[in-house]
Parts: C-alpha cells; sequence; structure tokens
C-alpha cells in the first residue's frame, strides 16, 4: 500500500512540474552586453507571451507548450529559441538591426522647412477600445504633398477607465511605409520610446523633435505597443487596461495594422457595428516638410 501511495505521489508531481514549466533568463545585446529592457518573449505559433523587465529579464509558465519561443525587441533582428533549449536560466543575446539610429538622422538644420502641419484621422465618431498587454496597434499616415520632413510630434486621444485591472505603458515605433506589400515596413527609429500616459480622458502629445524621424515621401506609420513596465508575475487574462486608446469612424480606407509581440501585421480596420463607417487607429502627428 507504501508502495503505491509513493507511486502514485511520484506521478502526481511529476505531471504537476511538467505542466507548470517555467522559463526564465535575461535578454542582453550581443555586442555591449547590455540588458535589452522590455523585449517580447512569445510561443511562435500561438498569441501567449511577455515582456522583459527594465533590466532584460522574464518569467514565462509555458503550461507543458512545446512551441518554440520568438524573441524580440526594437532594433534587433528576432531569434527563436527551440524547446531543447529550455534548460536552466537562458541567456540570450540579440544582434542589432543594420538599420541603427545613425543612419536615419540627417542634417535638418541645412534645410528650409514649412510651418507645422497637424496629420491623420479626423476626430469624429469615436470609438474607446482597451488593448491587451504585448499588442500593437499602427496607422498609415499619407504625405499628401510628397516632400521628405520629419516628425515633431504624435498624438493620442485617450479616455479615462475607471475599473481596471492594469495601468498600460506605451512603447512609441515608427515605420516606413511598404508600398508593394501595404502594410508597415522597416523601423525608422531602433530604439525604444516609452510612455506612461496618465489613466484620465485627455490628448496625449508625444514631443519627439529632437529625435529628428524622418517623414518619408511616401507618409509614414506610426506604432503604439501598449506595453508592462508595472506588474510582475502572472497577470490574469481577459483584463481591462486603462487608459482606453480612441480610435475612429472613417470612410473605408485600410490604414489600421495590429500584431502581437512583434509577429506579422494584420489588416485591423474593421467594420463600424453602429455606423455605415470604418474604424481606423486615430494617431495624429505634426510634420514639418521641405520648402
Amino acid at each position: 500500500m507504501k508502495t503505491f501511495l509513493s507511486l502514485l505521489l511520484f506521478f502526481t508531481i511529476g505531471i504537476a512540474t511538467i505542466q507548470a514549466q517555467v522559463v526564465h533568463g535575461v535578454i542582453t545585446d550581443s555586442i555591449t552586453k547590455e540588458p535589452v529592457p522590455f523585449a517580447n518573449v512569445t510561443l511562435l505559433k500561438k498569441d501567449r507571451g511577455v515582456s522583459c523587465d527594465v533590466e532584460g529579464r522574464f518569467e514565462f509558465d509555458l503550461n507543458d507548450e512545446k512551441d518554440d519561443l520568438l524573441i524580440s525587441s526594437v532594433g534587433y533582428e528576432n531569434k527563436v529559441i527551440s524547446p531543447k533549449d529550455y534548460k536552466g536560466e537562458l541567456h540570450i543575446a540579440l544582434v542589432q538591426k543594420a538599420l541603427a539610429l545613425n543612419e536615419v538622422v540627417i542634417d535638418y538644420k541645412k534645410k528650409k522647412y514649412s510651418g507645422t502641419k497637424r496629420l491623420g484621422l479626423s476626430r469624429k465618431y469615436k470609438v474607446q477600445k482597451s488593448i491587451p498587454f504585448g499588442t500593437e496597434f499602427c496607422s498609415y499616415i499619407e504625405n499628401s504633398e510628397y516632400k521628405e520632413g520629419k516628425v515633431k510630434a504624435v498624438y493620442l486621444d485617450l479616455k479615462k477607465e475607471k475599473e481596471f485591472d492594469y495601468h498600460a505603458s506605451y512603447n512609441i515605433r515608427f515605420y516606413e511605409y511598404d508600398e508593394l506589400e501595404k502594410k508597415p515596413g522597416k523601423e525608422l527609429y531602433g530604439q525604444n520610446l516609452i510612455i506612461y500616459p496618465d489613466n484620465k480622458t485627455y490628448e496625449l502629445k508625444i514631443d519627439i523633435d529632437s529625435l529628428n524621424i524622418a517623414f518619408p515621401r511616401n507618409g509614414i506609420c506610426v506604432g503604439v505597443e501598449v506595453i508592462n513596465t508595472r506588474y510582475e508575475g502572472k497577470l490574469k487574462s481577459m483584463a481591462v487596461i486603462a487608459p482606453r486608446i480612441l480610435f475612429t469612424h472613417t470612410e473605408r480606407k485600410l490604414v489600421t495594422w495590429s500584431r502581437y509581440r512583434n509577429k506579422e501585421w494584420k489588416v485591423d480596420t474593421t467594420k463600424s457595428q453602429v455606423r455605415n463607417d470604418f474604424v481606423n487607429a486615430m494617431i495624429n502627428i505634426d510634420v514639418v516638410t521641405e520648402k
């Protein structure tokens, strides 16, 4: 009887250990060896993952998943880790992309520019959305003058969430517009731009004039990645994230995309449920263009 109970206890503990497999590690820059803060760690085939903390550390409960892990961050090449490597603490080094910040900085001081223009979708018939951690939504803003310039500021309309589970931070990202694939293309800025919004109803202005981010002739794609910089441990699913982000009704324009932790972009322009319109992300920018 004792032998039977011992075997039963052994198998029960073994099964629980397998089901509760936790992967933990640290992500660093392959050259500087410095930590990569807020990097993404996600299953390759499923949309489930976590963010690193400011020191590049992460802990991820796999729940007996056999999927590969996708490791990614702004300005770095993606890296895939096989399940056979899930032993002990993982030390993962990411390689910087060829396009670095200093390669996209132009000597703007020698150029003459127009006055500041506000570009983006109109602010009417707004739609409130609670965006989960790990999701990035992105909006294409066209350049009707087809002149090069630079982006001076980004604007988001936010709505206070009275009852919520978590308070979000944002990572603001910038991309070329890929006219062939008709979606966001190469990164224009290779560093994190972390913003800590208040949970209130207001227009959030993000001043980026000093970053000298290019405004290409064919327009720009601006992304907002909703990230966790405040909470540790396993977070609840189906959580309400504050503040809410306002989208807007438009005519049929496919100018919004979303993705989970740097995976493939998916069109996220949706049909309105209350109007004969479509819903798109309402990201506005201030720009100056060459005279």
